[in-house]
């Protein structure tokens, strides 16, 4: 299991001080998938395969962010906190935060 009491131990909330309360769940739920996910890998998993991984998860944000139904969108500070958990996950189970990976799919 991938560094499964590192990842556990991050609260996302410390990240996403401040959020809509609308996204707020829609958002965690994708972080804590994100998460889970990680944890199930084994510990010589390709980067490659863990960076779909998040690639998903993001995309899954961009759908939040464009959905049409919520009242909020990923604003600055949602932002910031979002990337702030996942470069934190990131970091843990050895992907470069100095590539900006995020940045390749993020739309928000």
């Amino acid at each position: 299991m991938m560094h499964a009491a590192a990842l556990k131990a991050i609260d996302f909330k410390d990240s996403l001080v401040v959020c809509y309360p609308d996204i707020e769940p829609l958002l965690l739920k994708e972080l804590n998938a994100l998460r889970d996910q990680l944890i199930l890998l084994p510990d010589n998993t390709p980067t490659k395969q863990i960076l779909l991984l998040f690639q998903h998860c993001v995309e899954q944000l961009n759908q939040i962010d464009d959905d049409e139904t919520l009242e909020s969108g990923i604003d600055t500070e949602e932002r910031e906190g979002l990337c702030d958990a996942l470069y934190r996950m990131g970091d843990i189970v050895g992907l470069d935060s100095e590539s900006e990976y995020i940045e390749n799919w993020r739309e928000w």
